[in-house]
C-alpha cells in the first residue's frame, strides 16, 4: 500500500496504525509493557506516527510546528505528528495525540483546536486525526463540545478561527495494564466514526 494514493487517507492511517507486523517488529516493549511515567507513553507513540506514515510513503515529521499559521496571531501552534508528500513537501496529514482522564476533555479541546488551526491554514491538508489515548474502562463522558469546536470555530488569543474544511479522524488507543506489573500494555485502536460524522455536521 505504500505510496498509493487511491487508498482513502482514513483507510491508509487506521491500516498504517494496526498494522501489527510493524508494532513487533520496531516496537515490541509497547507488546510487552511500558512504564506510565510522564511523556513515556506519548514519546513511544510520536514515533510509531512517524514510522507509520514512513511505512506508508510519506515524510513523517513529529513535533512539527505549523509554522504557516503562525502570521494568524495565533501563538506557537504545533502538530504532534505531520506527514508530508515526498516530492511537493505538503502537508497531507496532521495528528494530535493526547492521554485522557476523567475530566481533560479541555485538553482534548486544545488539540481539536490545533488540528482546527491546520485545517484552515493548509489548503494541502487532506486529513486531521485525534488519538486519545485511555487506560482501559476511562472513555469521555462526552465529545459533543470537542467536536463542536472543530466543526463551529473558536476564538483563540483574540482572533476568531474559522470552521474546519479537513475532515477529522478519532481514534482512542486503549491501553491496559501488564499482567503482574506496573506497566501499560498497547490493546487496541478504535475508531470512533460517530464523532467524526459530527465533526462535519453528517450525523
Amino acid at each position: 500500500m505504500m505510496g498509493d494514493r487511491l487508498t482513502s487517507p482514513t483507510d491508509l492511517v487506521f491500516d498504517g496504525l494496526t498494522n501489527r507486523e510493524l508494532m513487533v517488529e520496531h516496537f515490541p516493549m509497547l507488546l510487552s509493557g511500558i512504564p506510565d511515567i510522564g511523556l513515556t507513553v506519548h514519546s513511544h507513540f510520536l514515533t510509531v506516527l512517524a514510522t507509520a506514515g514512513q511505512s506508508q510513503g510519506y515524510s513523517a515529521v513529529a513535533e512539527c510546528p505549523i509554522w504557516w499559521a503562525r502570521d494568524n496571531g495565533l501563538g506557537d501552534v504545533r502538530a504532534d505528528s505531520v506527514w508530508f508528500e515526498k516530492h511537493s513537501g505538503e502537508a497531507s496529514l496532521a495528528f494530535e495525540f493526547e492521554r485522557f482522564e476523567r475530566g481533560d476533555e479541555g485538553k482534548l479541546r486544545g488539540k481539536v483546536e490545533n488540528l482546527a488551526i491546520a485545517s484552515t491554514a493548509s489548503p494541502s491538508l487532506k486529513l486531521c486525526v485525534l488519538i486519545y489515548w485511555v487506560r482501559s474502562g476511562s472513555a469521555p463522558r462526552s465529545m459533543d463540545a470537542i467536536i463542536a469546536t472543530y466543526r463551529e470555530g473558536f476564538r483563540r488569543r483574540g482572533s476568531d478561527v474559522d470552521p474546519a474544511r479537513t475532515p477529522l479522524m478519532i481514534i482512542k488507543c486503549v491501553m491496559r495494564p501488564a499482567p503482574d506489573s506496573e506497566r501499560l500494555v498497547f490493546g487496541e485502536f478504535l475508531r470512533d466514526e460517530r464523532n467524526e460524522r459530527l465533526a462535519l455536521g453528517r450525523a
